[in-house]
């Protein structure tokens, strides 16, 4: 787990030769660190008396977020590990009709795995989105450029979840699936576009 190692081990990872990590992880710690931000923004309401109002909802709201950080670093890791597996179906022998066989039907079962982790993040970034936004309209006004930038990088999440998703999807045969995970893809998008645009009025008026 890149998560019990010092981040410069991590990025040192990211920068090399190596296939993983790769866009898919760097994009969950991305959730992971706008998840991270939004929390910090409910606990310095938590406890203020201009905000006694909100207390239950902020609360809410932080289990929420945390719930998100918690996940996204965990799809840190499962990337890696679908990518590894995707990768290692690419490599099974087709010498017979067989192994041909075989091999193809590996491709597609962990073409469907390697798309559905980046999915997921693209949904969870949603979500957070969905998070920063209300922790936006009711939070402490002091920190409002923190949730300003936890939902760009939940916004940078999903974009770059979105990539890895369509990459997968291009080589999918089952276009029945494909139809299916690609109108997730674009409904978790949307969600995030418009959230991203709400944000930014509510704080700037806020501000």
């Amino acid at each position: 787990m890149y998560l019990d190692k010092p981040l410069l081990y991590y990025l040192d990872e990211l920068a090399s030769a190596k296939s993983t990590p790769g866009g898919g992880s760097a994009s969950a710690l991305s959730g992971a660190m706008g998840a991270a931000l939004a929390s910090m923004v409910a606990r310095l309401t938590l406890g203020k008396a201009d905000y006694v109002e909100v207390q239950p909802e902020i609360e809410a709201l932080l289990q929420e977020t945390e719930k998100l950080r918690g996940r996204f670093q965990e799809l840190m890791q499962e990337d890696i590990e679908a990518y590894g597996r995707l990768s290692a179906s690419f490599k099974m022998p087709r010498g017979t009709p067989e192994e041909v066989d075989a091999r193809s039907k590996s491709i597609q079962e962990q073409l469907v795995e390697a798309a559905l982790v980046p999915l997921e993040m693209a949904e969870c970034a949603s979500a957070l989105m969905k998070c920063c936004h209300r922790i936006a309209e009711i939070g402490n006004a002091k920190v409002l450029s923190d949730v300003a930038t936890g939902a760009l990088l939940a916004s940078s999440a999903g974009a770059g979840a979105a990539w890895i998703v369509r990459a997968n999807l291009l080589s999918m045969k089952d276009q029945e699936l494909v139809e299916i995970l690609s109108s997730r893809l674009s409904t978790a998008l949307d969600d995030i576009t418009a959230y991203g645009q709400q944000i930014t009025g509510i704080v700037g008026r806020r501000a």
